[in-house]
């Protein structure tokens, strides 16, 4: 397989705040339900059991054709777009919002909802389907249930961007084990070769979208083994049918060494470079954010550097050893980087961030304080799961003086902070981050802090 050009990247930013067109989803998704009572109950069962915005999950709509509609959508900044099978969509190019179709056939609107596996969604939703298009491991998968002045039509994609339901592809099963079972050991070079010769093997037959969509499905996994907050809310999501159709970013620390490498691995699965942060010389940290074309997985990469390294573009030039240990660093020298032994630092979801907050403290899992409330962003960390630190990872940063004693004999009986997940509340249709409020949590998680 041919490795793409680490050229192919979009820096522009910030992103827009879009809350004409937000305004439109929403007012096209409140008269829906209005109409439709169903709809009306299960965001109500969404935010009450699940602390799930109903929005966040909106894949596309599709509607009836009228005068002056296609004109309006593109004056909301909405694009056309026509895909290889032919199908015309329209889509906003900055912003965090559903699709829109048009079908002549179509009387009344059609609301396609994301969820993780169809049946399930139907089952635990008591939905009796009229019919559903595609295998259950298929790219594609739709469901169709009428509703009194609509449709109802739950999907399920996997790494693809089209509407076309399908088959399963040759060897999912195989990749599914392997990238469950993939080797990870506390050397990053190695777990990053390993990751990229087994991706490459099944993106061979899956093509890069879905592998991609199995890799990170594989990686949330692992990521769920080791943090209960996260286990208490995908239980209760699981629940309501909709899996983890709500991720917005899976966050990768890595070791100053391995970050190029890193950074290349993802670039290879078909992800793009978006904007870069720095965020200044007290901070101590940069990162990358990949997002990839076909898949929904967006990527934080976060990484150790230095006052002088602000410039620098490092997710391609490599970076100098350092005798210092920034958040990072030091998270990376406790518990491994997030490609290797330690998984992902934190996985961040949609919610309705008062109400989750809520219920998460309730059920014990505390919530720190927000570290980001705009208009348009809202975020904040449970408080972080804490891991055993072996010994030997502990010597040498002692001798090294990154630790003292003290906070040594802490991480080998009580733990220093390992995961969290994260609650994320979009409005306006904003899909990036805030740098300021990301450099105060990142310094208010490090472990030598707590």
């Amino acid at each position: 397989m041919s490795t793409p050009s680490t050229n192919a990247e979009n820096t522009a930013g910030p992103w827009p705040r879009c809350p004409e067109a937000a305004a439109y989803f929403q007012a096209l998704f409140t008269d829906f339900a209005h109409q439709n009572p169903l709809i009306a109950q299960l965001a109500q069962r969404l935010e009450i059991e699940a602390g799930v915005d109903i929005l966040a999950l909106v894949d596309h709509w599709i509607l009836p054709p009228s005068g002056g509609l296609t004109e309006k959508w593109e004056a909301l900044g909405l694009v056309k777009n026509t895909l290889p099978e032919g199908d015309d969509v329209w889509e906003h190019p900055g912003a965090r919002l559903p699709r829109l179709r048009v079908k002549s056939k179509r009387t009344t609107p059609c609301l396609a909802l994301g969820v993780e596996n169809i049946a399930e969604f139907a089952a635990k939703n008591n939905l009796a389907l009229e019919a559903c298009h595609g295998h259950e491991d298929s790219a594609y998968q739709c469901g169709h249930l009428s509703l009194p002045h609509g449709e109802l039509m739950p999907i399920v994609r996997r790494g693809y961007g089209g509407f076309a339901p399908g088959k399963p592809p040759v060897g999912l099963e195989a990749a599914r084990a392997d990238f469950a079972a993939r080797l990870r050991t506390d050397d990053d070079q190695a777990s990053i070769a390993t990751a990229q010769e087994i991706f490459e093997k099944h993106a061979a037959t899956l093509g890069r979208g879905r592998a991609t969509e199995e890799f990170f499905a594989a990686e949330r996994a692992y990521y769920l083994a080791r943090n209960a907050a996260a286990r208490w809310q995908y239980a209760r999501q699981e629940a309501i049918g909709i899996g983890w159709a709500n991720h917005d970013h899976h966050t990768y620390r890595c070791s100053r060494a391995a970050f190029p490498a890193l950074i290349r691995l993802f670039v290879m699965m078909g992800f793009i470079c978006r904007e870069r942060f720095y965020a200044g010389a007290e901070a101590g940290w940069g990162a990358q954010v990949l997002e990839h074309p076909e898949s929904r997985v967006v990527i934080f990469a976060d990484v150790d550097i230095a006052p002088e390294e602000l410039d620098l573009d490092f997710a391609k030039i490599e970076l100098a050893p350092r005798e210092t240990l920034g958040t990072i660093g030091l998270w990376c020298a406790l518990h491994g980087s997030s490609i290797a032994t330690a998984g992902m630092h934190h996985l961040e979801c949609e919610f309705l961030c008062q109400r989750i907050k809520d219920d998460a403290t309730a059920a014990g899992h505390l919530v720190m304080a927000p570290f980001t409330e705009l208009l348009m962003l809202w975020q904040a960390f449970t408080v972080g799961e804490p891991w055993i630190v072996a010994p030997e990872r502990l010597t040498p940063l002692v001798a090294a003086g990154h630790i003292t004693g003290e906070q040594a004999e802490k991480f080998a009986t009580v733990g220093a902070l390992g995961s969290h997940l994260e609650i994320l509340q979009r409005w306006e249709g904003f899909k990036g981050f805030n740098k300021t409020a990301v450099s105060n949590i990142i310094r208010d998680t490090d472990a030598r802090r707590n």
